[in-house]
């Protein structure tokens, strides 16, 4: 790179120090004072850092990454309840994006109250920042009063630390209250991440943040393409409601009845404005470039609802290097599509006039009925500060030019504004046995619901899983007709506790299930180690709208084809099945992509649509393969996949936690 990265930090430091007056003029916010100080390195500093000089703290470990140069690099995560837009707000806003501390306890959101979910009282929480191969130590200490927790590294491997992939009672028992638990792995693989809770809707309530692992920079592929890769140039989004997630779940019958964000949040502020066209005054986010260089941007879309978004900024485009930690063949477009779970890095080239230009995040599929949208501001450094145009709103958006949407309607048709996940492709050399002709397993995945009739549903000494996605309407979500359940005790550590009753997969069915309703049980595939997987998802859902992310723990996969073949469900069309796919494949109307397949780990399926994908099995452990649409996936739209018999996968830590259901004898 031209301008060595040791410099990010302190020209981070001194961007934002300059802006924070230039923010407060352009939102008309008074942020008031702040008896903070600026962070530094001190500020990071806990007793953990303190007692024990081996450990490396987020400033030491955000640095330029070279072969060799590995550090054990600890965080602490502080969860507690606590209220967005508070009394901490009256003395001072943030002035630091994607803190790689703590700053002045400001949560300002999009200036509605409401109590939240907060990582050491940020939202997002801590922005994790390491070199490929350094070992992250990460102490969650959980104040929630009431609630258990657990936070799960979503892109990260795991690869050798399954037992650290934070999932409940699949991977680990839940952090109870006052608990702490230690993660602790290897951060082998490069890209840009994230962490976020994965215990009920707690990431939709705030408990997430970035995780940036830098390769070496003499292995970075792009590096000629941009100068800068900086600490401050991450874009993360994500859904909120005005009021707490458990307020929304299953769902009401009047009010909000559904699942629908009531807002976007960009890097964890934005303004709202109600039904009356009021609108909070909190500062937009700002992102300050220098004229005339190169910058790597990542965006990280973490969404939990079933909308979708389009990032566009206002007279720039985006030359997209990678999706989801994994390298493509660079696309340059002018906007991104993307949902929960998906991550996309871009270089903006800041080589327009110098000014203020616009970065619009708007709401598509579910959300375009109520014109969710946020902004922020590219600032270029010394410019002025006014906006080139009117502010952009849902109904009069920025231009959107050539749009990158991997799921986009009618991907089978060729559009010169549109690309598709099966026009992009692996910019590094794939193994050979992905892309032989056949896989050693194959596995067909339908997404569907089921609704419920009341009698069905509230039978006395049943309790189904549900959710209300409108009135009069109960329903849950499955995946081939199955509502997967969690497992009372972690098969990684405690298998023996676990009934191989209530162990299911579409060949293997409980006796007391049926084909005219759904199966509730554990639903796990076992997949023979080191083996090429390919998994086929068909869109059955009845809806003419959703778009499911599924999300893959453990592994990435490529993606070998996708499509939408009868087009968006319709009064004159039928919804994809799983034999009128076989029907296509049989008649080579499938046509997979055998020369470089994009690699991804979180993927939207088309709608009434297909995907295929593939992956070699050489990660042991238990892996969960789900819809990154959190109320999905709580009503049951998710697998199991067992990679290895039990003695493949690592042995369970010493004195790791256990849990389970307790039911001693009844004695009088």
């Amino acid at each position: 790179m031209n301008i060595i990265q040791e410099m990010f930090f302190s020209l981070f430091i001194l961007t934002v120090s300059q802006n924070v007056t230039a923010k407060s003029i352009i939102a008309g916010y008074s942020p008031g004072i702040c008896s903070m100080p600026v962070i530094n390195e001190t500020n990071c500093l806990n007793d953990e850092l303190l007692q024990n000089v081996l450990l490396s703290n987020s400033i030491e470990c955000a640095r330029t990454c070279r072969t060799g140069d590995s550090k054990t690099c600890y965080y602490k995560f502080v969860i507690e309840r606590y209220p967005v837009n508070g009394y901490a707000c009256n003395l001072c806003i943030p002035n630091i994006t994607n803190s790689l501390c703590a700053d002045c306890q400001c949560v300002p959101g999009d200036g509605t109250q409401r109590m939240a979910l907060t990582v050491n009282r940020m939202i997002p929480g801590p922005s994790i920042q390491v070199c490929q191969g350094d070992y992250v130590v990460v102490d969650v200490v959980n104040l929630l009063a009431s609630d258990s927790v657990t936070i799960h590294w979503h892109g990260i491997f795991q690869q050798g630390s399954p037992h650290y992939d934070g999932v409940p009672h699949l991977t680990q028992c839940p952090i109870l209250m006052h608990d702490t638990f230690r993660y602790q792995f290897f951060a082998n693989n490069y890209g840009t991440h994230m962490w976020h809770a994965h215990t009920a809707a707690q990431k939709l309530d705030g408990i997430f943040g970035s995780f940036i692992v830098r390769e070496p920079i003499e292995n970075e592929l792009y590096s000629n393409l941009y100068d800068f890769d900086l600490a401050n140039h991450i874009i993360i989004a994500n859904d909120w409601f005005k009021e707490e997630s458990t307020a929304r779940f299953p769902g009401r019958r009047a009010g909000a009845v559904r699942q629908i964000a009531d807002s976007f949040l960009i890097n964890g502020k934005g303004r709202f404005i109600d039904s009356s066209g009021v609108t909070t005054n909190i500062p937009f986010e700002m992102i300050t470039v220098d004229a005339n260089q190169r910058y790597r941007f990542r965006f990280i879309n973490s969404f939990c609802t079933s909308c979708a978004a389009e990032l566009i900024v206002e007279n720039h485009n985006l030359t997209v290097i990678a999706s989801d930690g994994q390298f493509l063949k660079p696309e340059v477009v002018d906007s991104i599509v993307s949902l929960a779970g998906e991550r996309y890095d871009f270089i903006i080239n800041a080589d327009r006039e110098p000014g203020a230009y616009w970065i619009q995040l708007r709401g598509l599929d579910e959300c375009i009925h109520n014109r969710v949208q946020q902004l922020a501001i590219l600032q270029y450094e010394g410019a002025s500060t006014t906006l080139y145009t009117d502010e952009p709103t849902h109904d009069n958006p920025l231009t959107s030019g050539i749009v990158l949407d991997m799921a986009a309607n009618n991907c089978n048709v060729s559009f010169p504004d549109q690309i598709c996940g099966n026009k992009l492709n692996h910019a590094l050399p794939i193994d050979s046995d992905i892309l032989k002709k056949k896989p050693d397993v194959k596995l067909f995945l339908t997404i569907g619901s089921y609704n419920y009739k009341p009698k069905e549903l509230f039978t006395p000494n049943t309790y189904k899983s549900f959710i209300v996605p409108s009135p009069n309407i109960t329903s849950i979500t499955m995946l081939n007709n199955i509502i997967s359940i969690s497992p009372s005790s972690p098969p990684l550590s405690q298998l023996q506790n676990i009934s191989p009753d209530i162990i299911c997969n579409a060949e293997n069915l409980p006796s007391n299930c049926n084909s005219k309703a759904p199966c509730s049980c554990i639903h796990l595939i076992k997949i023979p180690l080191n083996s090429i997987v390919e998994i086929i998802m068909i869109d059955g859902f009845d809806t003419n709208i959703l778009r499911h992310p599924f999300h893959m723990h453990g592994f990435v996969f490529y993606v070998m084809a996708m499509g939408q073949p009868l087009g968006p469900i319709t009064k004159t069309n039928i919804k994809m099945t799983e034999e009128y796919f076989k029907e296509l494949d049989d008649n080579n109307q499938i046509e997979r992509n055998f020369v470089s397949p994009p690699a991804k780990d979180t993927l939207p399926i088309p709608n009434n649509g297909y995907a295929i994908l593939r992956f070699r099995a050489n990660n042991p452990g238990y892996w969960l393969f789900h819809c990154h649409q959190i109320f999905h996936a709580l009503t049951g739209m998710e697998v199991t996949l067992q990679v290895g018999e039990p003695s493949d996968i690592p042995e369970t830590p010493k004195n790791f936690p256990r849990c389970g259901n307790f039911k001693p004898a009844i004695e009088f």
